[in-house]
């Protein structure tokens, strides 16, 4: 084996490649009642901590990172707390998102931010708003906001919330290398609604000009889903659209970006009564055997950063699953595409199909076929038929741990050279399903050449699939490839963390 390759399921997650925009938080847009969607989710809900409690604290964390042949970090860290109470309402909060390609930033920001705001009548609001934003990417030393708003509720129910505002404001920025101070006028517009008891919609828009001249402004729309997980994890889906129409010599107007990320809050997301969770996985019963016939999941990310940074990320993933008394078959796929600033960081194809011949309930013999090109690591084709017998340590509906071996042979062209050689595999595949709402998948494959062990190749995949509904999971996942002779100048092991979305047929 000359070099590694990799399968990746899915995406970096995107939130943590994304510039943080002026007028939003990091949760989401602020609405005109003075909270956020994440906060007024929870309110929404129940509240964290005890029912009625005015205030709402919710943290994220998202990370992405691949090393190896292709090597780059993605990280989020975000914090806000809401205050909701019968007069009153307010929030504070902040946001840090770096990211980096082969050792140079791609993403450096921070945002700090607060609002308050008193309610005059059931629809009218006065309040004051702050933020402090910094860029590296798009040169913004800092910018400060300080904003009074004057709103109205034009829809307020417990489903249903429009509302609209207007205020003056002042700026101070340093871009470029140039300080400089202004008014502004700020004028916003928020847009919620809750599909049902763990799902919600929401959309803002924020449009700052500076009061002598509005063909000087910030413009920044948002809209995205929020959907519950469990108790205390949330899931947001999210699309982001920044325009400056001042930018710093030689950088981009607009950015755009569709965002995946996780939130989580410390005190809880109360279970729905009126609307329980469906799920196929299993309930929490004695555990029989496994379930027969087919299982199909595919997994589809997409990350997108366009404007100062650009950037690209996209995959696809297909596994299906057949089981009956008798045999079993297994077929994959997977293909991952990305590229920064118009340069490929990554293009990488597997698949692989096994049938399995159950002797008993525990004892099979199989045959297999597996396929990899990864460009990056500059496998143009790897091919690798193989026979084994394998045995299930355990198996039942809740888990299954299998040992299994046999001969293989490999075909290859890596760097430009062809070569074939008689090879022998030995593997270890875990399932488990969790609970009713978790399941993980992992599994070690290791090929080596017996007339040189030092030539082995080792590959890990493991998943966690968090459900959404009874066929939508959040999935996290993660691959490792050791090969510990590679192709001349290239790396060893690659290491490869990603999450997105995954369907259940």
């Amino acid at each position: 084996m000359a070099t590694k390759t990799k399968s990746i399921l899915t995406v970096l997650p995107l939130a943590s490649i994304l510039p943080v925009f002026a007028g939003t938080s990091a949760f989401g847009p602020l609405n005109s009642d003075g909270g956020t969607n994440s906060g007024d989710f929870a309110n929404n809900l129940g509240g964290a901590g005890s029912v009625g409690s005015p205030w709402d604290v919710t943290a994220a964390a998202n990370m992405a990172l691949a090393q190896g042949n292709s090597d780059s970090m993605a990280y989020s860290l975000q914090g806000l707390a809401t205050y909701e109470g019968t007069v009153w309402e307010g929030l504070v909060g902040a946001d840090y998102l770096y990211s980096e390609n082969d050792g140079v930033a791609a993403t450096d920001s921070l945002r700090v931010f607060a609002q308050g705001q008193r309610l005059l009548t059931d629809r009218i609001y006065l309040g004051l708003a702050a933020s402090y934003y910094s860029d590296e990417l798009a040169d913004v030393d800092y910018r400060v906001d300080l904003a009074g708003v004057l709103g109205y509720h034009l829809i307020k129910n417990d489903r249903t919330k429009l509302s609209f505002e207007v205020g003056p404001g002042y700026g101070w920025e340093q871009q470029g290398g140039q300080s400089e101070n202004f008014t502004t006028i700020r004028f916003g517009q928020h847009f919620e609604h809750q599909l049902n008891s763990r799902s919600k919609i929401w959309q803002n828009a924020v449009f700052t000009p500076r009061m002598e001249d509005f063909g000087d402004y910030f413009l920044t729309v948002d809209a995205g889903i929020d959907t519950l997980l469990t108790e205390r994890w949330a899931v947001r889906t999210s699309l982001r659209y920044l325009f400056d129409s001042t930018p710093t010599a030689g950088k981009g107007e607009d950015d755009i970006a569709l965002l995946f990320g996780l939130s989580y809050s410390l005190g809880g997301f109360p279970e729905s009564e009126a609307e329980g969770w469906r799920t196929l996985k299993p309930a929490d019963a004695a555990p029989g055997d496994p379930a027969m016939g087919w299982v199909t999941t595919a997994a589809l990310g997409l990350s997108l950063a366009k404007g100062n940074s650009d950037s690209l990320q996209a995959s696809l993933a297909y596994d299906t699953a057949y089981r009956s008394a008798s045999n079993e078959f297994f077929l994959s796929a997977a293909y991952s595409y990305g590229e920064t600033d118009s340069t490929t960081s990554s293009d990488a194809l597997a698949a692989s199909a096994r049938y399995n011949r159950l002797l008993n309930e525990r004892l099979y013999l199989g045959a297999g076929v597996g396929f990899q090109r990864d460009d990056i690591a500059q496998v143009s084709y790897r091919l690798t038929p193989n026979a084994l017998m394998g045995y299930y340590l355990i198996k039942n509906e809740r888990m299954t741990l299998a040992l299994e071996g046999g001969p293989a042979y490999v075909f290859e062209e890596v760097a430009g050279v062809e070569d074939s050689y008689f090879a022998l595999r030995a593997a270890e595949r875990f399932t488990w399903n969790i609970g009713p709402r978790l399941t993980f998948n992992q599994s070690l494959v290791a090929d080596a050449d017996p007339n040189d062990f030092d030539n082995t190749l080792y590959t890990f995949n493991a998943y966690l699939d968090a459900d959404i509904t009874s066929h939508l999971s959040w999935r996290l996942a993660g691959t490792y490839v050791y090969d510990n002779q590679p192709a001349v100048g290239l790396e060893k092991d690659d290491l490869t963390l990603t999450s997105g979305i995954a369907v259940q047929f």
